[in-house]
């Protein structure tokens, strides 16, 4: 379901792919070590890719974050929040 170049987006450079399945891509930031999900709906209904997110591999259960249009603007809000992460660290 994830296109080849959805899934460069999400392995190649920022992010450590965790798990892949048809449906959900698991992975984590190097930059915060936060985990993430991007989730594809298959329903035709609204927005079509769900974002999940936790604060460590440790906590227990990813919490619902946003949906939006498709993976290059789930990737590109993911790194917009760690860059925010990142500067409220200074």
């Amino acid at each position: 379901m994830f296109t080849k170049k959805e899934k460069r987006m999400v392995g190649e450079g920022h992010f450590t792919i965790i798990r892949e399945t048809e449906r959900y891509i698991e992975f984590l930031s190097k930059n915060t070590k936060h985990c993430w999900i991007i989730c594809k709906s298959q329903d035709g209904i609204g927005k079509p890719v769900m974002i999940y997110h936790k604060h460590s591999r440790e906590t227990e259960y990813y919490h619902r974050h946003w949906k939006t249009w498709n993976v290059a603007k789930a990737v590109e809000s993911i790194m917009q929040h760690d860059r925010y992460v990142l500067g409220a660290a200074d």
